[in-house]
């Protein structure tokens, strides 16, 4: 089935109609009309902006002109998010990289994606750069398709990059900043802080993933000051993204519903 993001705009919900416009969507519309070829009676999963519900909406096309797009709502169906946060603090790692852990970030259900500046990132990041800006936007674009793909409930936010030693950290009972280190070498407390996050109501987790050039031991101290959990993917060094997608999978294993 096929999935597309609306705005709350388009639809009507007494009419059990969501119209898509040529003139107002362009996006959605080239995209189901041109792109995809849609035709009557077929069906497509529409997630509605802003994401106000839990839920998105099965719809049938119920006709297709050169202006719009019309969905007929057949059912409500519960979103595919995780049952708790989880977001992803990245080292700042070479462009294709960064894209591809964006992408698969998305995939296993990060909420929100924040790109780390650190001391042995080997790419720099100027905020007010207009190049720089651009690449937010691309990064964000690839959220969206992969939000698409993976029918999520919500589109995930890209933010600008962040310095890893001024971030204001979140502290609270409920919150787990776990950093993934790679000379921290015991498994079992990364199994024993899994089945706390587990067991605790409403939990925030927040993991951090180190860049290509590994963690300084500053930045280790900073997070041991902090109360972050220092853990371990294993006994093997793993690449950054292939650490990003370890760690984001095994959380979703142990919370996933």
């Amino acid at each position: 089935m096929h999935h597309i993001f609306v705005n709350d705009k388009n639809v009507n919900i007494s009419n059990k109609i969501i119209e898509i416009s040529a003139k107002d969507d362009f996006e959605n519309y080239n995209h189901l009309a041109n792109a995809l070829r849609v035709k009557l009676g077929e069906f497509v999963l529409c997630s509605v902006e802003p994401f106000a519900t839990s839920f998105d909406y099965k719809t049938k096309v119920l006709g297709i002109d050169k202006e719009n797009i019309l969905l007929q709502i057949e059912e409500s169906v519960e979103g595919r998010e995780l049952p708790i946060t989880v977001n992803l603090y990245q080292g700042l790692c070479k462009s294709d990289k960064l894209e591809f852990i964006i992408e698969k970030a998305v995939e296993l259900g990060a909420k929100t994606i924040i790109p780390l500046e650190t001391k042995n990132s080997v790419v720099k990041f100027d905020i007010n750069e207009k190049k720089s800006l651009s690449k937010i936007e691309r990064y964000n674009k690839i959220s969206k398709s992969a939000a698409e793909q993976s029918k999520r409930h919500i589109i995930p936010e890209v933010l600008k990059p962040k310095d890893f030693i001024n971030l204001e950290i979140l502290k609270n009972e409920n919150v787990f900043n776990l950093l993934f280190y790679e000379n921290e070498n015991d498994i079992t407390k990364t199994r024993k802080v899994l089945d706390k996050i587990k067991n605790t109501k409403d939990a925030i987790v927040n993991i951090f993933v180190g860049p290509e050039g590994g963690r300084t031991d500053e930045e280790v101290k900073f997070a041991k000051e902090n109360n972050f959990y220092i853990l371990t993917l294993g006994s093997r060094i793993l690449r950054t993204e292939t650490a990003a997608i370890t760690a984001l999978s095994i959380v979703a294993y142990e919370i996933e519903k």
